[in-house]
């Protein structure tokens, strides 16, 4: 399978939210192709799939032995909500987060590994300025991972798990 490829589809980590339900919600995680290299994304409760608390398009772009995930934040995100109108995102209604790219990097026959690049991913926290840092792990069958925000001027954890990673399985 080539990295979109594996990139591509649904996944869930059902079995760590029943196993540890006071640590991790449990979350699906779309990814649709929706043009030769981009993929629509969402994220969502499983008890509120129709509103999903992050939606967003990357843009695939392979740089030798890395493939940069150019993020992009979309305007009025939930006229799509659960994959719907897919054909109908255009141009004009994303905008690149700069500094948000994730690059990943093969780490076996199909396995790869990454994060953000860089401390300039920022997200506003409920009023607190934090900037992302996260890790991703990508295999045939799961999809791993750990993001945290971190205080923008004294670069301490504001959000994300405490426990380690989302551990997501393929459905």
């Amino acid at each position: 399978m080539s990295f979109i490829e594996l990139l591509v589809g649904t996944f869930a980590n059902k079995l760590q939210a029943q196993s540890h339900p006071t640590r991790y919600a449990h979350i699906r995680v779309s990814h649709r192709l929706i043009g030769e290299n981009r993929i629509y994304g969402e994220q969502a409760y499983n008890y509120l799939l129709n509103r999903p608390y992050r939606q967003f398009v990357i843009d695939v772009v392979q740089d030798g032995e890395e493939y940069h995930l150019k993020n992009y934040e979309i305007a009025n995100p939930l006229q799509f909500a659960q994959c719907q109108r897919l054909e109908e995102i255009t141009e004009d209604m994303l905008t690149y987060r700069e500094g948000c790219d994730i690059i990943m990097r093969q780490t076996g026959s199909q396995s790869y590994f990454g994060g953000t690049s860089t401390c300039n991913c920022y997200v506003n926290w409920n009023g607190t300025n934090t900037y992302v840092q996260n890790e991703v792990t990508l295999t045939a069958d799961e999809y791993h991972v750990v993001d945290k925000g971190l205080h923008a001027e004294t670069h301490q954890k504001v959000w994300g798990s405490d426990y380690g990673a989302f551990k997501f399985v393929r459905q």
